[in-house]
């Protein structure tokens, strides 16, 4: 079961609300609801990653279609994964990193970990 929805009510004008249809129209957003959530969402991103762009570590915000993030939730609810961000992140890495890269990145760490046991 998914997490209990609350619905909350805001005041915007009639500038805002145009605004805010055209861009979802240019977009293909069809969901006022998930395109605030998004807003939400990408707002705090960029609040904690301050000025400049940098926080902790850099990131980015993706929207995604109500579809796409409905199939990620469901991949979520049935345990293919974790949660939504570490899948997409495990894809990105999928197509950056090669197997050689990641073997060869594998056999550092583990001959590093022999020397440092060694060491004890």
């Amino acid at each position: 079961m998914g997490e209990k929805e609350i619905t909350i009510s805001i005041r915007m004008g009639t500038e805002d609300i145009q605004q805010m249809e055209d861009f979802m129209s240019e977009k293909g957003i069809d969901s006022r609801s998930r395109f605030i959530r998004d807003a939400i969402a990408g707002y705090i991103s960029s609040q904690k990653r301050g000025p400049g762009g940098a926080g902790n570590g850099s990131g980015i915000f993706v929207r995604f279609k109500e579809v796409q993030m409905e199939a990620l939730r469901l991949m979520v609810e049935d345990g293919t994964a974790f949660d939504e961000e570490e899948y997409i992140r495990r894809c990105v890495l999928e197509k950056l990193v090669s197997p050689e890269s990641e073997a060869d990145s594998a056999n550092r760490a583990f001959k590093a970990a022999q020397m440092a046991s060694k060491m004890k």
